[in-house]
């Protein structure tokens, strides 16, 4: 209660005006009167002297004003800021994914986003799907864009993109590219994949372990170009996300491997803290990604 009559007198003391005062407070102006009175009352002071005008600041009252002031300032421009955060005048995202989830699956979207909230700072962090849930749960990043499927007790999850598989060669296997083969008629091949600890790998060995098979890659990379190029010039099968080849594959660079069976489509989600809230910027973003993949 004392807060409210502090506000009252602090705000009467800018306007100079009970009846301004009160229209900025949204309030009566016997209620400014009433409020300033008993203020005047608790102090043992007198803070206002009546004028033509409105009103003036006593002694008192001035040096009552200038300790108050700046904490009623301080408030104001919270408010301000607070008004700001909410029209996405300002904030900021930090995101979480893999070198190739980001550049070929987020990038676009960042700068769509950007584009209508520029004053919105969006910041990437690279790692593993386990470095991005750790970097999560300790609060690290705002979002986490991950392979799925994934079984995390703390964390919220929403689906965000379908992706295929595919399996791709060079000119040097191109003939390939012209039979269908069997996986186990693959493995006759050298096999280029990403390392072990990766989501695609773990995805490549249960595509042969479907099959009663085990497949243990001839060359392991740790970048979608570095899979691309060894593919190129001929260093043997490469398996990968067909959205990123569209392009060598449109152009003659790369073909792919026709299978005997079909690869299941693989999802990436969007992946947040649970029962922990997004910042306005952040649940604003994550809306602009679900709705674009929709």
């Amino acid at each position: 209660m004392q807060l409210d009559l502090y506000r009252v007198f602090y705000v009467t003391a800018m306007e100079k005006n009970f009846s301004k005062a009160a229209k900025k407070l949204y309030i009566t102006q016997p209620s400014v009167s009433h409020a300033i009175k008993q203020l005047e009352e608790s102090l043992g002071i007198q803070l206002f002297v009546r004028t033509s005008k409105g009103v003036t600041m006593t002694h008192e009252g001035e040096t009552l004003f200038g300790y108050i002031s700046p904490a009623f300032g301080l408030i104001d421009n919270a408010e301000r800021k607070i008004s700001e955060i909410k029209s996405l005048k300002c904030g900021h995202v930090t995101i979480g994914g893999s070198d190739s989830t980001c550049k070929h699956f987020l990038l676009p979207h960042i700068q769509t986003f950007q584009d209508m909230f520029p004053e919105i700072q969006i910041k990437l962090q690279h790692g593993s799907t386990p470095k991005i849930l750790d970097k999560l749960t300790k609060g690290l990043i705002d979002i986490g864009v991950i392979h799925l499927p994934i079984d995390h007790s703390q964390i919220t999850l929403t689906e965000f993109l379908s992706i295929s598989s595919t399996f791709i060669v060079g000119e040097k296997y191109k003939n390939l590219a012209n039979n269908h083969l069997s996986l186990e008629e693959m493995l006759n091949y050298p096999i280029i994949s990403f390392s072990e600890t990766s989501s695609s790998r773990r995805f490549l060995n249960q595509l042969f372990q479907k099959q009663g098979l085990n497949v243990k890659p001839d060359i392991e990379v740790g970048s979608v170009e570095l899979l691309i190029e060894c593919a190129k010039i001929g260093m043997g099968i490469a398996f990968v996300t067909k959205e990123l080849v569209l392009k060598e594959l449109s152009e003659g660079e790369l073909f792919e491997v026709c299978l005997n069976e079909k690869i299941e489509n693989r999802k990436i989600g969007l992946i947040t803290r649970k029962e922990i809230p997004l910042s306005v910027a952040a649940n604003k973003f994550i809306k602009h990604l679900v709705e674009i993949s929709h």
